[in-house]
């Protein structure tokens, strides 16, 4: 039996494809590549069984390294703040299988070719690449809007749901904090972040955790997936005393509870019961800023207790 430590918790937080964003990944691109694998395409048809699964699994990793970085760059962009989630995807599903074809004419061509001395002497040209694209683009395109369709629907239906509560949410973020007014362009990411989450979560947020291009965000009510980058889901929560962790995990520092140690891992524990994995680099500013959150606590608890004594006096 597995020990329920800290780090399995986490692995199988990453590789559960329920749970985590690359677990699906992997795992729909593992069965894809299977499925193509067994269907004998033409293409690879002079392989051996081992050898198409091997081509077809590298073939369909590409693609997928290819599309979720066209993601995460678009969602980095202003491009992101103005189209719905689904252009969005449709947009970087476009982008990726230009991309992706251009890839399999360049590199892969040589892999697929058959015995046939003329299947690689074929001179690359732009005729090439639009019939590679005429084949195969459509089909990029419409696998990777179908990857993504069931987070999709559940962004639109949360948010359809709360469509009230998300607007009240929209106007508390553009009247608090103040401290944005000095920098509309944190103000706008956070106008977008608190819009984005479904309102039956609140505003209160506990931690987020990057999911590649999606993002999880989590409060006391619940979690769930947003389409939005991590750097600007940070930057955007920088009037919260909070800080990132990890490259792909942020915590609320109110939310803290205890830093636990399993041996060389150290994870945060939120007082919503959450752990959240600390980087090595972190740990020690964690730690500090912990520190100061502590003292910062007592001495207001101290005023506190002053200026009661003072109005019984």
């Amino acid at each position: 039996m597995i020990p329920k430590t800290p780090f399995v918790a986490a692995l199988r937080a990453v590789i559960d494809p329920r749970r985590s964003w690359i677990g699906y990944l992997v795992a729909v691109g593992t069965g894809l590549a299977v499925g193509i694998t067994l269907l004998e395409p033409s293409a690879s048809a002079h392989l051996s069984p081992f050898q198409r699964l091997l081509l077809w699994i590298g073939q369909v990793g590409v693609a997928l390294v290819i599309l979720e970085c066209v993601q995460l760059g678009l969602g980095r962009t202003a491009i992101a703040r103005h189209v719905s989630p689904l252009l969005l995807v449709i947009l970087g599903g476009v982008i990726g299988a230009i991309l992706f074809s251009s890839l399999s004419i360049l590199l892969l061509e040589g892999l697929l070719a058959g015995p046939d001395p003329e299947d690689v002497t074929e001179d690359i040209s732009m005729a090439s690449l639009l019939a590679e694209l005429r084949d195969s683009a459509g089909q990029v395109v419409v696998f990777w809007v179908l990857l993504n369709a069931p987070r999709l629907i559940m962004i639109a239906r949360d948010q359809e749901d709360g469509s009230e509560e998300t607007d009240a949410n929209h106007r508390k973020a553009t009247e608090t904090p103040s401290s944005t007014q000095a920098d509309p362009a944190r103000s706008t990411a956070l106008v977008e972040l608190v819009s984005r989450l479904p309102s039956r979560l609140g505003t209160d947020i506990v931690a987020m955790t990057a999911e590649l291009h999606y993002l999880r965000v989590y409060t006391w009510q619940g979690n769930a997936l947003i389409l939005m980058s991590f750097g600007r889901a940070v930057a955007a929560l920088q009037v919260v005393s909070g800080m990132a962790v990890h490259r792909s995990h942020w915590v609320a520092l109110n939310h803290v509870t205890a830093l636990e140690t399993g041996g060389d891992k150290v994870v945060c524990r939120m007082d919503t019961g959450l752990t959240v994995p600390v980087s090595r680099n972190n740990r020690a500013a964690l730690r500090q800023a912990l520190s100061e959150r502590n003292q910062g606590a007592a001495l207001r608890g101290a005023a506190a207790l002053a200026a009661s004594g003072s109005e019984r006096a």
